[in-house]
Protein backbone atom coordinates (compact mmCIF):
# COMPACT_ATOMS: atom_id res chain seq x y z
CA UNK A 1 0.00 0.00 0.00
CA UNK A 2 1.30 3.43 -0.81
CA UNK A 3 -0.56 6.15 1.04
CA UNK A 4 -1.70 7.08 4.53
CA UNK A 5 -5.36 7.11 3.49
CA UNK A 6 -5.43 3.34 3.62
CA UNK A 7 -3.90 3.29 7.09
CA UNK A 8 -6.51 5.77 8.31
CA UNK A 9 -9.31 3.78 6.74
CA UNK A 10 -8.16 0.63 8.49
CA UNK A 11 -7.87 2.31 11.85
CA UNK A 12 -10.77 4.74 12.06
CA UNK A 13 -13.41 3.21 9.81
CA UNK A 14 -16.56 2.71 11.86
CA UNK A 15 -18.30 0.70 9.16
CA UNK A 16 -19.41 -2.56 10.70
CA UNK A 17 -17.88 -5.70 9.22
CA UNK A 18 -20.56 -8.35 8.73
CA UNK A 19 -20.61 -11.96 7.68
CA UNK A 20 -20.26 -12.55 3.96
CA UNK A 21 -23.04 -13.98 1.82
CA UNK A 22 -23.49 -17.73 1.24
CA UNK A 23 -22.45 -17.16 -2.38
CA UNK A 24 -19.20 -15.49 -1.31
CA UNK A 25 -18.47 -18.26 1.18
CA UNK A 26 -19.15 -20.96 -1.42
CA UNK A 27 -16.80 -19.28 -3.89
CA UNK A 28 -14.04 -19.38 -1.26
CA UNK A 29 -14.82 -23.01 -0.40
CA UNK A 30 -14.45 -24.01 -4.03
CA UNK A 31 -11.27 -21.93 -4.32
CA UNK A 32 -9.67 -23.78 -1.39
CA UNK A 33 -10.86 -27.20 -2.56
CA UNK A 34 -9.95 -26.81 -6.23
CA UNK A 35 -6.66 -24.97 -5.77
CA UNK A 36 -4.92 -26.36 -2.67
CA UNK A 37 -1.87 -24.20 -3.33
CA UNK A 38 -3.97 -21.11 -2.59
CA UNK A 39 -5.12 -22.64 0.70
CA UNK A 40 -1.59 -23.65 1.67
CA UNK A 41 -0.10 -20.24 0.86
CA UNK A 42 -2.82 -18.56 2.93
CA UNK A 43 -2.35 -21.08 5.75
CA UNK A 44 1.41 -20.57 5.97
CA UNK A 45 1.08 -16.79 5.85
CA UNK A 46 -1.64 -16.66 8.51
CA UNK A 47 0.32 -18.99 10.79
CA UNK A 48 3.27 -16.58 10.69
CA UNK A 49 1.08 -13.51 11.10
CA UNK A 50 -0.72 -14.89 14.15
CA UNK A 51 2.58 -15.95 15.69
CA UNK A 52 3.90 -12.39 15.32
CA UNK A 53 0.78 -10.47 16.30
CA UNK A 54 -0.12 -12.65 19.28
CA UNK A 55 3.43 -13.55 20.27
CA UNK A 56 2.63 -13.30 23.97
CA UNK A 57 -0.02 -15.99 23.50
CA UNK A 58 1.95 -18.26 21.16
CA UNK A 59 3.06 -21.69 22.36
CA UNK A 60 5.15 -24.34 20.66
CA UNK A 61 4.03 -27.95 20.51
CA UNK A 62 3.66 -29.46 24.02
CA UNK A 63 4.63 -26.11 25.58
CA UNK A 64 1.16 -25.19 26.82
CA UNK A 65 0.56 -28.72 28.07
CA UNK A 66 1.56 -32.22 26.90
CA UNK A 67 -0.23 -33.22 23.71
CA UNK A 68 -1.25 -29.70 22.73
CA UNK A 69 -0.26 -28.45 19.28
CA UNK A 70 1.50 -25.18 18.50
CA UNK A 71 -0.61 -22.04 18.24
CA UNK A 72 -2.35 -19.26 20.14
CA UNK A 73 -3.61 -19.88 23.68
CA UNK A 74 -5.48 -17.90 26.37
CA UNK A 75 -6.63 -15.20 23.96
CA UNK A 76 -10.44 -14.86 24.01
CA UNK A 77 -10.78 -17.70 26.52
CA UNK A 78 -8.66 -20.01 28.62
CA UNK A 79 -6.99 -22.70 26.54
CA UNK A 80 -6.52 -22.98 22.79
CA UNK A 81 -7.94 -20.03 20.86
CA UNK A 82 -10.41 -20.43 18.03
CA UNK A 83 -8.23 -17.99 16.03
CA UNK A 84 -6.00 -20.98 15.22
CA UNK A 85 -8.72 -22.20 12.85
CA UNK A 86 -8.39 -19.09 10.66
CA UNK A 87 -5.62 -20.62 8.55
CA UNK A 88 -7.97 -23.05 6.75
CA UNK A 89 -11.41 -21.57 7.38
CA UNK A 90 -12.89 -20.44 4.06
CA UNK A 91 -15.75 -18.55 5.75
CA UNK A 92 -13.30 -16.34 7.65
CA UNK A 93 -11.14 -16.09 4.51
CA UNK A 94 -14.15 -14.64 2.71
CA UNK A 95 -14.50 -11.96 5.41
CA UNK A 96 -10.84 -10.99 5.09
CA UNK A 97 -11.07 -10.91 1.30
CA UNK A 98 -14.21 -8.77 1.31
CA UNK A 99 -12.85 -6.26 3.83
CA UNK A 100 -9.43 -6.02 2.18
CA UNK A 101 -11.13 -5.35 -1.14
CA UNK A 102 -13.16 -2.56 0.46
CA UNK A 103 -9.91 -0.88 1.49
CA UNK A 104 -8.29 -1.42 -1.90
CA UNK A 105 -11.33 0.00 -3.66
CA UNK A 106 -11.45 3.02 -1.33
CA UNK A 107 -7.79 3.75 -2.08
CA UNK A 108 -8.40 3.29 -5.83
CA UNK A 109 -6.22 0.19 -6.13
CA UNK A 110 -7.12 -3.00 -8.03
CA UNK A 111 -9.18 -5.34 -5.91
CA UNK A 112 -8.25 -9.01 -5.44
CA UNK A 113 -10.27 -11.31 -7.70
CA UNK A 114 -10.14 -15.12 -7.75
CA UNK A 115 -13.11 -15.82 -10.00
CA UNK A 116 -12.37 -16.59 -13.67
CA UNK A 117 -8.63 -16.68 -12.99
CA UNK A 118 -6.24 -19.40 -14.08
CA UNK A 119 -4.69 -21.57 -11.39
CA UNK A 120 -1.55 -19.42 -11.47
CA UNK A 121 -3.64 -16.27 -11.51
CA UNK A 122 -5.33 -17.35 -8.28
CA UNK A 123 -1.94 -18.06 -6.73
CA UNK A 124 -0.76 -14.57 -7.68
CA UNK A 125 -3.89 -13.05 -6.15
CA UNK A 126 -3.55 -14.88 -2.82
CA UNK A 127 0.04 -13.66 -2.64
CA UNK A 128 -1.28 -10.09 -3.00
CA UNK A 129 -3.82 -10.77 -0.26
CA UNK A 130 -1.20 -12.27 2.04
CA UNK A 131 1.11 -9.31 1.49
CA UNK A 132 -1.64 -6.84 2.36
CA UNK A 133 -2.67 -8.74 5.49
CA UNK A 134 0.93 -9.04 6.63
CA UNK A 135 1.65 -5.34 6.10
CA UNK A 136 -1.37 -4.32 8.18
CA UNK A 137 -1.51 -7.30 10.51
CA UNK A 138 -1.44 -5.24 13.70
CA UNK A 139 -4.41 -3.14 12.55
CA UNK A 140 -6.45 -6.03 11.18
CA UNK A 141 -5.92 -8.31 14.19
CA UNK A 142 -6.72 -5.72 16.83
CA UNK A 143 -9.53 -6.01 19.35
CA UNK A 144 -11.05 -2.74 18.06
CA UNK A 145 -11.01 -3.95 14.44
CA UNK A 146 -14.47 -4.79 13.14
CA UNK A 147 -12.86 -7.25 10.74
CA UNK A 148 -11.17 -9.08 13.61
CA UNK A 149 -14.41 -9.12 15.60
CA UNK A 150 -16.31 -10.60 12.66
CA UNK A 151 -13.60 -13.20 12.05
CA UNK A 152 -13.73 -14.30 15.69
CA UNK A 153 -17.52 -14.54 15.52
CA UNK A 154 -17.41 -16.61 12.34
CA UNK A 155 -14.70 -18.91 13.70
CA UNK A 156 -16.58 -19.39 16.96
CA UNK A 157 -19.80 -20.14 15.12
CA UNK A 158 -18.30 -22.65 12.67
CA UNK A 159 -16.40 -24.35 15.50
CA UNK A 160 -19.60 -24.63 17.53
CA UNK A 161 -21.47 -26.12 14.56
CA UNK A 162 -18.65 -28.56 13.93
CA UNK A 163 -18.49 -29.62 17.56
CA UNK A 164 -22.26 -30.13 17.69
CA UNK A 165 -22.08 -32.21 14.52
CA UNK A 166 -19.32 -34.38 15.99
CA UNK A 167 -21.16 -34.79 19.32
CA UNK A 168 -24.42 -35.83 17.63
CA UNK A 169 -22.55 -38.19 15.30
CA UNK A 170 -20.81 -39.83 18.26
CA UNK A 171 -24.21 -40.48 19.86
CA UNK A 172 -25.43 -42.35 16.77
CA UNK A 173 -22.16 -44.23 16.44
CA UNK A 174 -22.41 -45.39 20.05
CA UNK A 175 -25.93 -46.66 19.41
CA UNK A 176 -24.62 -48.66 16.47
CA UNK A 177 -21.32 -49.97 17.84
CA UNK A 178 -21.72 -49.74 21.61
CA UNK A 179 -21.05 -47.09 24.22
CA UNK A 180 -17.59 -48.37 25.15
CA UNK A 181 -16.48 -48.96 21.56
CA UNK A 182 -16.58 -45.33 20.36
CA UNK A 183 -13.98 -42.86 21.58
CA UNK A 184 -14.21 -39.20 20.50
CA UNK A 185 -10.81 -37.67 19.78
CA UNK A 186 -11.32 -34.29 18.18
CA UNK A 187 -11.13 -31.20 20.34
CA UNK A 188 -9.86 -27.69 19.70
CA UNK A 189 -6.17 -28.32 19.09
CA UNK A 190 -5.82 -32.03 19.77
CA UNK A 191 -2.77 -33.41 17.99
CA UNK A 192 -4.54 -36.45 16.55
CA UNK A 193 -7.32 -34.32 15.09
CA UNK A 194 -5.01 -31.66 13.65
CA UNK A 195 -2.30 -33.91 12.25
CA UNK A 196 -4.09 -37.16 11.49
CA UNK A 197 -7.58 -35.83 10.88
CA UNK A 198 -8.95 -38.23 13.47
CA UNK A 199 -12.23 -37.24 15.14
CA UNK A 200 -13.13 -40.63 16.61
CA UNK A 201 -11.83 -44.16 17.05
CA UNK A 202 -14.30 -47.04 16.80
CA UNK A 203 -13.43 -50.52 18.01
CA UNK A 204 -14.99 -53.42 16.09
CA UNK A 205 -14.13 -56.99 17.08
CA UNK A 206 -11.06 -55.71 18.88
CA UNK A 207 -9.80 -53.73 15.88
CA UNK A 208 -9.53 -49.91 16.17
CA UNK A 209 -10.88 -47.94 13.20
CA UNK A 210 -10.17 -44.21 12.99
CA UNK A 211 -12.48 -41.76 11.26
CA UNK A 212 -12.94 -38.14 10.24
CA UNK A 213 -16.41 -36.57 10.58
CA UNK A 214 -17.61 -34.12 7.90
CA UNK A 215 -20.91 -32.44 6.94
CA UNK A 216 -22.74 -33.13 3.70
CA UNK A 217 -25.84 -31.86 1.91
CA UNK A 218 -26.66 -34.59 -0.61
CA UNK A 219 -25.27 -37.45 -2.70
CA UNK A 220 -24.99 -37.86 -6.45
CA UNK A 221 -24.56 -41.50 -7.51
CA UNK A 222 -23.97 -42.49 -11.12
CA UNK A 223 -21.98 -45.20 -12.88
CA UNK A 224 -21.36 -46.93 -9.52
CA UNK A 225 -19.61 -43.84 -8.17
CA UNK A 226 -20.92 -41.65 -5.31
CA UNK A 227 -20.16 -37.93 -5.08
CA UNK A 228 -20.61 -36.45 -1.58
CA UNK A 229 -21.71 -32.85 -1.95
CA UNK A 230 -21.39 -29.98 0.53
CA UNK A 231 -18.66 -31.56 2.66
CA UNK A 232 -17.04 -28.26 3.61
CA UNK A 233 -13.25 -28.08 3.55
CA UNK A 234 -12.25 -31.02 1.36
CA UNK A 235 -8.79 -32.56 1.49
CA UNK A 236 -7.23 -36.01 1.42
CA UNK A 237 -7.48 -37.90 4.71
CA UNK A 238 -5.61 -41.06 5.68
CA UNK A 239 -8.28 -42.23 8.11
CA UNK A 240 -9.89 -45.67 7.75
CA UNK A 241 -13.37 -44.18 7.43
CA UNK A 242 -14.92 -40.90 6.36
CA UNK A 243 -18.19 -40.22 8.15
CA UNK A 244 -20.67 -37.64 6.85
CA UNK A 245 -23.47 -36.02 8.84
CA UNK A 246 -26.53 -34.28 7.39
CA UNK A 247 -28.43 -31.94 9.71
CA UNK A 248 -27.19 -34.04 12.65
CA UNK A 249 -29.81 -36.66 11.76
CA UNK A 250 -28.46 -38.83 8.94
CA UNK A 251 -25.02 -40.41 9.13
CA UNK A 252 -23.20 -42.01 6.18
CA UNK A 253 -20.08 -44.10 6.77
CA UNK A 254 -17.68 -44.67 3.87
CA UNK A 255 -14.59 -46.80 3.76
CA UNK A 256 -11.77 -44.47 2.74
CA UNK A 257 -10.12 -46.87 0.29
CA UNK A 258 -9.87 -45.58 -3.28
CA UNK A 259 -11.50 -42.25 -2.44
CA UNK A 260 -10.85 -39.26 -4.68
CA UNK A 261 -11.43 -35.53 -4.73
CA UNK A 262 -13.07 -34.26 -7.92
CA UNK A 263 -14.22 -30.66 -8.42
CA UNK A 264 -13.88 -30.01 -4.70
CA UNK A 265 -16.03 -32.97 -3.60
CA UNK A 266 -15.31 -36.38 -2.10
CA UNK A 267 -15.90 -39.25 -4.53
CA UNK A 268 -16.14 -42.95 -3.59
CA UNK A 269 -16.85 -46.26 -5.29
CA UNK A 270 -20.53 -46.89 -4.53
CA UNK A 271 -19.73 -50.03 -2.52
CA UNK A 272 -17.66 -47.97 -0.07
CA UNK A 273 -20.87 -46.82 1.64
CA UNK A 274 -21.01 -49.38 4.48
CA UNK A 275 -23.42 -47.83 7.02
CA UNK A 276 -26.39 -45.46 6.95
CA UNK A 277 -27.45 -44.42 10.45
CA UNK A 278 -30.45 -42.39 11.55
Amino acid sequence: MKNDDTKSYLVVSTEKSIKTTPKEVEECRLLFNNNPTVKNLFKNSINQILKEVFHQHYKNKDEYSPGESYGIYDLEMSGRSVINKLNTNYSAFSVLLRDVNKVLSASQQPIIIFQYQTTQGQINEVKRLNQFIYEYKNRIFHTNSSTFQTIMFVLGQTHSWGQQREDNTIVLLKKQFGEKNVKPIGKLGSSQDMIGGIDTIIEIDGNPINAQIKPFTHLITENNVTHVMGAGNVKKYKTDWLIFSKNNKEILVFENDNSKIINGNFVFPQENLIYTLR
